[in-house]
């Protein structure tokens, strides 16, 4: 039960960190396709600030299993 419920908690933050690279890739090649969002750089950092807090999730999960 313990593997499982920290498998899902992987693939949670792993598919977080995708959605966020994704859109920010997005934003990066094609700023034209996101004219409604006017905060650019905004945008920009929050996606960043993103991707890096679902990295250092998995990474907490990764040093947590790997102690047991």
């Amino acid at each position: 039960m313990k593997e499982a419920l920290i498998d899902a908690a992987m693939a949670y933050f792993e598919a977080q960190e995708r959605v966020a690279e994704a859109n920010l890739r997005v934003y990066l090649t094609h700023a034209v396709g996101v004219a409604e969002h006017p905060d650019f750089v905004g945008e920009i950092a929050n996606l960043t600030k993103q991707i890096a807090e679902a990295r250092e999730c998995t990474a907490v999960l990764s040093e947590l299993t790997h102690d047991d």
